[in-house]
């Protein structure tokens, strides 16, 4: 049989186990973990912008272009 002792040695082993894990738990900072950092670098969507933009500038030219060529002729 297993002794009371041991049991109750067992028990307080468990117990400080539960204590230091719970203990070690600490919540990260809110420092926009959830939205994203704020900060000057250049993000995704301002990347994606300035391609759109270029592109649609690319297209105003071309079409401005070939509708005068079209008008002349």
């Amino acid at each position: 049989m297993i002794s009371i002792r041991f049991t109750i040695a067992l028990a307080v082993i468990i117990a400080i186990l539960a204590l230091s894990v719970d203990a070690a738990y600490r919540k990260p900072p809110f420092n926009g973990s959830i939205f994203g950092k704020r900060s000057n670098t250049v993000t995704d969507y301002e990347v994606t912008s300035r391609a759109l933009s270029a592109i649609c500038e690319v297209a105003s030219e071309t079409c401005t272009a070939w509708q005068s060529r079209q008008e002349s002729n």
